[in-house]
């Protein structure tokens, strides 16, 4: 199975890249059920890629240069409650002990404060007040994230399990999402508002290790990934991501 597929400027996450989360869905939307998605390169923008069915699972190349692959995955994840009544603090980048003020993703399509709702998700992730190591945002759903039976689609979901991540374990770092694991558990209306939490996994040399979690406006979860970041270079993030 063969398809061409482009990713739009609208879904970018680092300036000139398509946001991991959203690529990371694409990948996965060759898969049935949980999925471990892995990105190789930056994806590049407004360009036809090949999207393809591989005897593992799936593949993301432009020309001959594999970009990213997927494979069915076992998600073994604990998650915590969402806490109850969920209280939002500061900018997780402002936190201390992190680095101060690197923040080159203010036109990413899920977290970017200079984009608009709902032509991004706005999903703003915040320190969570008594909670050490998470993170959350309130995220405004809206008709246009909606599949054909009007529930936020797969690809929407895979998007919003990726920032949250980053500022729950890589706030202020030069970071790029290299793995994302996850799980659609439920489904979830396009209307009202849902949740969003992140939390701190622990760090490794250049590899920091997250989870994230979208729940629904009564409290369910509807799904859950894992993340693994990369810290690289400041200025491949702000010129190419």
């Amino acid at each position: 199975m063969h398809q061409t597929v482009m990713i739009a400027s609208r879904f970018k996450g680092p300036p000139t890249s398509g946001n991991g989360g959203y690529v990371c869905g694409l990948l996965a939307s060759l898969i049935e059920g949980p999925a471990e998605a892995s990105l190789k390169a930056p994806p590049p923008l407004d360009i036809d890629l090949s999207l393809k069915k591989t005897d593992d699972g799936s593949a993301l190349l432009q020309g001959d240069a594999v970009l990213g692959v997927a494979k069915p995955a076992t998600l073994a994840l604990e998650v915590p409650a969402l806490p109850t009544p969920l209280v939002l603090g500061g900018n997780p980048v402002d936190a201390p002990g992190r680095p101060k003020k690197f923040e080159p993703f203010e036109t990413c399509f899920v977290c970017g404060h200079d984009r608009n709702h709902p032509d991004g998700l706005c999903i703003h992730a915040k320190l969570v007040e008594g909670v050490p190591g998470m993170v959350a945002a309130k995220w405004q759903l809206h008709e246009s994230f909606a599949d054909a039976d009007g529930n936020v689609s797969d690809l929407m979901l895979w998007a919003a399990l990726d920032c949250p991540g980053y500022f729950a374990c890589a706030a202020g770092e030069a970071a790029l999402l290299g793995r994302l694991t996850a799980e659609i558990t439920g489904k979830l209306k396009a209307e009202g508002e849902a949740t969003v939490i992140g939390w701190d996994l622990g760090s490794s040399g250049r590899k920091r290790r997250c989870g994230t979690a979208v729940f629904d406006a009564d409290g369910n979860m509807v799904a859950k990934a894992e993340g693994l970041w990369i810290v690289v270079d400041a200025e491949r993030v702000k010129a190419e991501g």
